[in-house]
């Protein structure tokens, strides 16, 4: 990855159009807050400086240590005025305001590079050709074929560049460079094994000081007398990686070789996971039944982590992980394969976007959480899970009621328990965690046991058995019928059903 940026011209028209959809996107600048870019690595050192400087006020969601970092203004300062005194500084290499799309969303745009993605015709000489001789450079050759993060060619601007190179005819799309920061969608309410697991097997018990109500789970034993899984269909968790030797996954785990599984901007092609999350995750969608720890919805199926920056990561290197699992399902035709998406971004992605409607048009099933802000996914879109493609996925409690945090909205399609649910983490420990990203995997989990009784089955029939498979909730829901999808998940009703 090249580090060295080129200085950018300032604009003032935020708007593009994405080719791959079609549709003319516009931005605001937030008056509050800005993104700026460093040259070279980023260190505590430099972030303090930037601090001090009388026209920054704190760090506001992050930093990567390659890419940027994301800062608030000091309130009532200009903003021009602040990116002047930020230009000042030796190590800042540009800024720009963060932007807000037409659902009000905040997006984390770099100010000097962007995203390319070149038609398949394009050969790699053909496309290094393109991009130098409109004056640009890469940054970073994605491990897509023909996808590229590239700079900004030196004195022009962000949104003007994207345009240029939307027009050409050997692009597919052109979008923005974009940072997701702190997207895991969970959150830990706190810590203390089959009786705890509610969500796959509810008698009424009382789990973490909440007790349920019989029934209200879904239905994993009754499932698991007709199968447990088979370890030619994959669940692969794109997420933080995973703790690649805890005792509930390494059994599961799918031989890695020496492919790299690691696509966050960092260099080992190991996916360990430093932060719990993706751990957690793959806990519930398949840790194996041992005499230790959890048992997973698909203990008999087979794990493929792929790690991703959940904190400060780019959306590119996510199309990068989705595409990998779409080029292994095109190579390995006797699999079937499930992805698990337990994160959102702030707003539509051409890179990601495209990435799950390949997967899906290669018979790959994507499941997605329904986002955790507890509002209509109608009103405010949630991403990705709101593209049709995707199974999107809301929380549920022991009680059958919409887990307070998770969202609701037409473009839900099932209901899963997400409220207390207790599952793997770091070095072979465990943890409770609510949200939709512990709802997720539920759903990938029961994916993978319908594929396992018939692999005839296309990914479009797997989701047609779960959606009319799921027991009605309404009653216990009366102010987001409709909102919830089909209902909550049966594992016992969809693989009774193949």
């Amino acid at each position: 990855m090249d580090n060295t940026r080129p200085t950018v011209t300032q604009e003032t028209s935020y708007r593009y159009v994405d080719k791959s959809s079609g549709r003319e996107l516009t931005f605001s600048p937030k008056p509050d807050e800005a993104m700026v870019t460093f040259q070279g690595p980023v260190e505590e050192g430099d972030l303090s400086t930037v601090i001090f400087d009388p026209a920054v006020l704190s760090v506001r969601e992050g930093y990567s240590s390659d890419r940027g970092v994301a800062v608030y203004m000091r309130p009532g300062r200009d903003m021009d005025a602040a990116r002047a005194s930020l230009a000042s500084q030796p190590k800042v290499a540009n800024s720009m305001p963060v932007l807000v799309d037409e659902y009000d969303q905040p997006r984390y745009f770099l100010p000097d590079e962007f995203t390319v993605q070149f038609k398949p015709d394009i050969d790699k000489a053909r496309a290094k050709q393109i991009i130098q001789d409109h004056g640009s450079s890469i940054v970073v050759e994605q491990r897509t074929p023909g996808y590229y993060t590239l700079s900004i060619p030196l004195g022009r601007a962000l949104f003007q560049t994207i345009r240029e190179f939307s027009e050409l005819d050997e692009v597919l799309f052109a979008e923005p460079s974009e940072v997701s920061f702190d997207s895991a969608d969970a959150h830990i309410p706190g810590n203390p094994d089959f009786d705890k697991l509610w969500g796959l097997h509810n008698t009424g018990q009382t789990v973490n000081g909440v007790t349920g109500i019989s029934g209200v789970d879904i239905n994993c034993t009754g499932a698991w007398a007709v199968t447990k899984g088979h370890p030619d269909v994959i669940i692969t968790i794109i997420d933080d990686g995973a703790d690649m030797d805890h005792d509930d996954l390494k059994t599961n785990l799918l031989p890695r070789g020496s492919e790299n599984w690691n696509f966050a901007d960092d260099n080992s092609p190991v996916p360990e996971d430093c932060n719990g999350h993706g751990t957690h995750v793959a806990g519930t969608a398949v840790a194996a039944e041992n005499a230790t720890g959890v048992i997973g919805v698909a203990p008999e199926c087979r794990l493929m982590p792929l790690r991703v920056d959940l904190s400060t990561g780019m959306n590119q290197n996510r199309a990068d992980a989705i595409n990998y699992v779409t080029a292994h399902a095109s190579a390995n035709p006797n699999r079937r394969y499930v992805i698990n998406c337990s994160w959102g971004m702030n707003g539509d992605h051409a890179g990601v976007r495209t990435a799950i409607q390949n997967a899906v048009s290669s018979n790959v099933i994507v499941v997605s959480t329904a986002g955790n802000k507890n509002r209509s996914t109608d009103n405010i879109p949630h991403y990705p899970s709101c593209y049709p493609e995707v199974i999107a996925v809301a929380a549920l409690r022991s009680d059958n009621v919409k887990e307070k945090d998770s969202n609701y909205g037409t473009t839900v399609d099932v209901a899963a328990p997400g409220d207390h649910v207790w599952s793997s983490w770091l070095k072979n420990g465990h943890r409770f965690q609510s949200g939709t990203s512990s709802a997720a995997p539920h759903v990938a989990g029961v994916a993978a046991l319908v594929w396992s009784r018939d692999f005839s089955l296309t990914n479009q029939q797997v989701r047609a058995i779960i959606e009319s498979t799921c027991a009605n909730i309404d009653a216990s829901n009366p102010d987001f019928i409709g909102m919830l999808g089909h209902g909550r998940v049966n594992a016992f009703s969809a693989v009774s059903s193949t």
